[in-house]
């Protein structure tokens, strides 16, 4: 398992700690009151969605995390690294999904409210990708991590990747094309992965 996963999947167990704390007093809170002013069944019932709900929601997150590994793969391909993030559209909008680092491409598959939105499959192959970064978030778009972690790709567009742990992300995908490039004993294919600056971020 990679820092990046670790992490994402040690924030995504605190907020199910803290979903299910708010959960028992809220409803603690709504017996109480329930007992002394009179019918609250609503409310009740409210939460009671709200406590089942929220953990699904944590349980799915969690699933999509690792989903990457269960990917199928090609005779010969070996799957390397993965997350949960946020694809960043160079039109607008952020769709979550599953991003997959191969020996071969890297993948993107978005969840299912992704794909309500009308976010479908890409993939690139490993010759496309280029040199990893952080980069400040652009002023016109506000999301919450407060910095993007960008992909070049050699004739195309940038792919811009958003979670909360952007820069162990960008550590691990670094890392990871590094290791899928000497799979095929290849220092660079269409272009040179830049040196890994030194220190936290990979802008710099």
């Amino acid at each position: 398992m990679s820092a990046s996963e670790r992490a994402l999947r040690g924030v995504l167990l605190r907020q199910a700690v803290l979903v299910g704390l708010l959960s028992i007093l809220f409803v603690l809170q709504l017996i109480w009151r329930q007992e002394r002013e009179g019918s609250w069944y609503v409310l009740l019932v409210l939460a009671s969605l709200y406590i089942t709900l929220g953990p699904l929601q944590i349980i799915g997150d969690l699933r999509a995390l690792s989903g990457w590994r269960r990917l199928p793969v090609m005779p010969g391909e070996i799957l390397l690294w993965g997350t949960l993030a946020q694809l960043i559209s160079p039109t607008g909008g952020a769709f979550q999904g599953t991003f997959a680092l191969s020996t071969t491409r890297l993948r993107y598959r978005p969840r299912l409210v992704g794909r309500l939105r009308g976010a479908t499959d890409q993939e690139w192959l490993l010759n496309q990708l280029g040199a990893v970064r952080v980069t400040p978030v652009d002023g016109r778009r506000k999301y919450r991590g407060g910095r993007w972690v960008e992909l070049d790709v050699v004739g195309g567009t940038s792919i811009t990747i958003l979670n909360a742990e952007q820069h162990l992300v960008a550590d691990d995908l670094f890392e990871a094309l590094r290791s899928a490039r000497a799979v095929h004993g290849v220092d660079s294919v269409a272009v040179q992965i830049a040196p890994r600056p030194r220190g936290n971020d990979l802008s710099q």
